[in-house]
């Protein structure tokens, strides 16, 4: 057993992240080949990335049915969706058509990512989830060096189709491999037996004079991370997910452009730059799965905006020097992807019978804060062609996170216990 499950459900499951990433990282690079290949114009084809990523907000909404119907659900009709939609765009030439396999692909997202997310969490410990879901999310970075020389081989020999029917074809296999899975155990539910008698039956002492009255018992019963900080601050940590996102993406979709008008770069140099990026990025995920669970979860989110702010505000001095530039942008392309995964296992326990619900509303809202970033970021360039906009833009932006994480839940905290003047130890319950 490695974390709480064995390593061939392990393989299965990063394989199938991996594959499902490389379709979505296939298009960037490649998105003027696919607008020939269509014989539309950059604007039409950048419609099918922008209509991929919209539909993500239907996240919630499959967090919802998985809720009911279990993770695997969500597994399948994430490969399942994924399959059908790389085999729509492969099979056609047709721009509608297309355009439905890419809407496909990307409601297979938000079916997959958040119940894949909710099924390790199950396995594995809170202590030990940091760890599990960092590896689980490297496999996004990774799916950078794998898909992208694989894609470009393909579609340099057969065409650009060629690369979405390979991701068809093995998305059908991984539907079958996956169809054999185990569901997840039932997240913990608190119940009386769950306490030690000592909760239950307590017997006078100096400290305590009667059996605890039925309100008691009801805190009691109510114990958990969502019940002891109130249901409503849960939202909170939705608003952190949805301003760190528009942070970052209103800043980095037009630094390519930036890039170019100041410093007079070219294509290869910018595919060297997202190379670089893909490098940190991986280094962020492999970060979080070595340190997030010592330092913890929440804390780990706050060291992570903070880097981020750091590192946008210092874009202001850096913007005369290329070497500095593209330091800093990988920099905050490190704490960002620390910030998104270290969110993951934070999500994942602020309420555990509804943690579904929860993951699937952060994808929802890390979609929300990327179409909004990609909105505003463009009409900030028009307007200005400098990036001191989108600079003071993504700090206030991320100072506004650090303010909601500073205000949500911390399921880091253990209950504290008091110890009575007769030597017992009485358990601290949630008045």
């Amino acid at each position: 057993m490695f974390l709480g499950m064995p390593p061939s459900r392990w393989w299965i499951l990063i394989v199938s992240r991996l594959w499902l990433n490389a379709g979505v990282r296939l298009a960037y690079p490649f998105l003027p080949t696919i607008a020939r290949g269509l014989n539309v114009s950059m604007e039409q084809a950048g419609l099918l990335v922008a209509a991929r990523s919209f539909v993500g907000l239907a996240g919630i909404v499959f967090g919802l049915l998985t809720e009911k119907k279990g993770e695997k659900l969500g597994l399948l009709l994430g490969l399942s969706f994924f399959s059908i939609g790389a085999l729509g765009v492969g099979f056609h030439s047709s721009y509608t058509w297309v355009l439905f396999g890419f809407i496909l692909t990307g409601l297979a997202h938000a079916a997959y990512n958040p119940s894949v997310q909710s099924y390790v969490s199950a396995h594995v410990s809170y202590a030990l989830r940091a760890r599990a879901l960092g590896l689980l999310e490297s496999s996004w970075s990774a799916s950078w060096f794998v898909g992208v020389p694989i894609g470009g081989f393909l579609i340099a020999r057969f065409g650009w189709h060629t690369p979405y029917l390979a991701l068809g074809v093995i998305g059908m296999v991984l539907v079958l491999i996956t169809s054999g899975l185990p569901s997840p155990p039932e997240p913990h539910q608190t119940k009386l037996s769950s306490f030690p008698p000592s909760w239950v039956n307590l017997k006078p002492t100096p400290c305590r004079k009667a059996r605890p009255t039925p309100v008691v018992m009801e805190r009691v019963m109510a114990y958990g991370p969502a019940a002891s900080t109130g249901r409503r601050r849960l939202w909170l940590a939705l608003a952190v997910t949805f301003f760190t996102l528009f942070a970052n993406e209103s800043l980095m979709i037009v630094y390519g452009a930036w890039m170019e008008f100041r410093f007079a770069v070219g294509i290869n140099f910018l595919g060297l730059l997202s190379m670089f990026i893909g490098v940190m990025e991986l280094a962020a995920e492999l970060s979080v799965a070595l340190m997030v669970d010592r330092l913890g979860k929440k804390r780990a989110l706050a060291a992570g905006l903070l880097g981020a702010a750091a590192c946008y505000a210092a874009l202001f001095a850096v913007q005369k020097s290329l070497p500095l530039a593209i330091t800093v942008f990988g920099a905050i392309a490190y704490f960002f992807e620390f910030t998104v995964v270290s969110s993951f296992p934070y999500m994942s326990e602020l309420d555990p019978n509804a943690r579904k619900r929860w993951l699937s509303a952060n994808y929802s809202l890390m979609v929300a804060g990327r179409v909004g970033g990609a909105l505003a970021g463009p009409w900030l360039w028009e307007h200005t062609h400098t990036l001191y906009g989108h600079i003071g833009l993504s700090f206030a932006a991320t100072l506004v996170a650090f303010g909601f994480l500073r205000l949500a839940p911390n399921p880091d905290r253990k209950p504290p216990e008091k110890s009575c003047p007769c030597g017992s130890s009485s358990p601290s319950l949630p008045y």
